[in-house]
């Protein structure tokens, strides 16, 4: 869960409507965000992550705008033609591959929206992209910026000097990456990156992405036109967080501007307000909600979540996504936001026709019981996505070719493309996401795997894994083994383990052992390869096993 602070006298002039502050607070609990504090005129919000576009006050006041009936509908704002072009160079594809971008003009900035703007940058940073990681936000004072030609560049750290934000020291990238409070806070996005990316304009260097800006383009209450650059690992992410800072500025009045970004392959102009549509059948509608609503009704409630519905028949309803909610992917989500706009408080809850209790499965006790295990010898649990990236269970873990994975028809990301064959690899991002923090780092999982299996009724084998691995200067083979025997211990199977001897592309030869429980191999054990934890940037040893968890039944 995020949080946003808004001014209330402000969200009501963007609203547009007297409204209380209890009114905006029991509406805005309906449609899913909880008032944490009230400090005077400043008011807190919880909001959930899939709803990135509420992260400042222009977002929920447009949400607000339309579930009141000021504005229903699409909104999509006006983009202005430019001369403005963004010239991406080959070499960053193996640094930070996706720009996006857009001109502002005529803004009008108060006290209340710079502030506005500035958080919801950090807010989008922190969540959407990931600690920067995935996406970054640079805003500019585009009078600053010489030509309108710009490029996106990757140089040697030492090759560039600029005066950074918050600074008045010249510095070259890779001193900012050491001596700066920005670049120490979120080096380790670029920590095993040889090149830096840069973003020039006719005169210099005026963006170090995702780090910081240049002195020369910084933003006051008194600028009045804006460059939005954008930069991440996948371009998606990047045009939906350029299309929430769009609206938020949309809302206050400024005109915005496309601009041409020049691929080595290709052009696109951004931004992209394109509309998505779902197709929902209006009886999968009240099946799902249990209510008897006509496409007429439908259509209307959409109407007030603020989506477009180009065809409403008795059987069907197309909805318009609009282009800022990145949250819709399916169709029970069209349905979620027909339920919100109904007012879930407003449908009569019914008993189920057979009563039941509830209780955990023997494979959740199973669960639980292991965690809490794994907890007490000292390591940290995590929880990660069952998704991943090919690459990152093949190349990543120097195995060739894995030719029994899962695969996503229609991949949310390429990092998103696959199903998990194995929870070794989640672990090793965690670990390469952490590098900067203190060591040892020992963590494990619990969780779903999958592979394809002819054998099975549904033609792939899921399963429940539980893995570790021990991260520090003096992590082995000895010390996993040891966490392994521990686990098997207090499930009365140590009896029955052995560790034989087995070669492994992922671990070091000689320092790996197939794990067998009985007269059955249920895992593997062992030291990584270097290879492998040089791709993942990974510098301290790692010592690590993998195993099903059946076998502790």
């Amino acid at each position: 869960m995020a949080t946003v602070t808004l001014n209330f006298p402000d969200l009501v002039k963007l609203i547009g409507r007297d409204v209380t502050l209890d009114q905006v607070r029991t509406d805005l609990f309906e449609l899913g965000l909880e008032t944490e504090d009230v400090q005077g005129d400043e008011v807190t919000f919880e909001v959930t992550s899939d709803r990135a576009d509420l992260l400042c006050e222009e977002g929920i006041a447009l949400m607000l705008r339309a579930f009141y009936g000021i504005r229903t509908g699409l909104t999509i704002p006006a983009i202005r033609k430019s001369d403005y072009r963004l010239i991406v160079n080959r070499e960053v594809e193996q640094v930070r591959p996706y720009v996006t971008g857009a001109i502002v003009r005529n803004v009008r900035f108060t006290d209340e929206s710079i502030k506005s703007l500035m958080h919801l940058q950090e807010k989008l940073h922190g969540t959407f992209g990931r600690k920067r990681k995935k996406g970054a936000i640079g805003v500019h004072d585009l009078s600053a910026i010489k030509g309108k030609t710009i490029h996106y560049r990757a140089v040697p750290g030492d090759s560039v000097r600029f005066v950074p934000l918050q600074s008045d020291v010249e510095m070259t990238l890779a001193d900012v990456l050491t001596k700066h409070p920005k670049g120490v806070d979120y080096r380790y996005v670029l920590e095993d990156k040889k090149l830096m990316p840069i973003i020039v304009d006719d005169e210099a260097i005026f963006s170090f992405p995702p780090i910081i800006n240049s002195k020369r383009t910084e933003v006051s209450i008194d600028t009045t036109d804006l460059l939005i650059e954008l930069t991440g690992e996948d371009l998606r992410t990047i045009d939906y967080m350029l299309n929430i800072v769009l609206y938020s500025l949309d809302m206050r009045g400024a005109e915005i501007y496309g601009i041409d970004v020049v691929y080595p392959d290709r052009t696109i102009r951004r931004p992209d307000f394109g509309v998505r549509t779902l197709s929902v059948d209006v009886t999968y509608v009240n099946n799902m909600l249990g209510l008897e609503l006509t496409a007429a009704q439908i259509k209307s409630l959409l109407e007030r979540m603020g989506f477009g519905v180009s065809e409403a028949t008795g059987d069907y309803v197309i909805a318009g996504i609009p282009p800022y909610r990145s949250d819709i992917l399916h169709r029970r989500d069209v349905v979620d936001d027909v339920g919100r706009a109904y007012g879930y408080n407003n449908i009569n809850p019914t008993y189920p026709n057979t009563p039941s209790v509830g209780a955990l499965t023997a494979d959740s006790r199973l669960a639980g019981a292991a965690r809490d295990i794994m907890v007490g010898l000292g390591l940290q649990d995590t929880l990660n996505f069952v998704l991943i990236g090919r690459d990152e269970v093949s190349t990543k873990m120097n195995i060739p070719a894995v030719d029994d994975l899962v695969e996503v028809a229609n991949p949310y990301a390429e990092q998103y493309n696959v199903v998990r064959p194995s929870i070794l690899p989640s672990l090793l991002i965690v670990l390469s996401n952490n590098l900067h923090r203190e060591y040892p780092q020992n963590i494990f999982e619990i969780g779903k795997t999958a592979r394809i299996d002819p054998q099975e009724n549904t033609g792939v084998k899921e399963e429940d894994r539980i893995a570790c691995a021990l991260c520090y200067a003096k992590a082995g083979y000895n010390e996993v083994k040891s966490k392994l025997q521990s686990l098997c211990l207090n499930f009365g199977k140590l009896e029955g383990l052995r560790t034989i001897a087995a070669d492994h592309p992922s671990y070091i030869p000689g320092r790996c052992a197939e794990i067998r429980i009985g007269d059955r191999t249920v895992g593997i054990i062992g030291e990584l390869n270097p290879v492998v934890l040089k791709r993942w940037g990974i510098e301290m040893p790692v010592a690590a096993f993998e195993m099903e968890m059946s076998a502790l039944k």
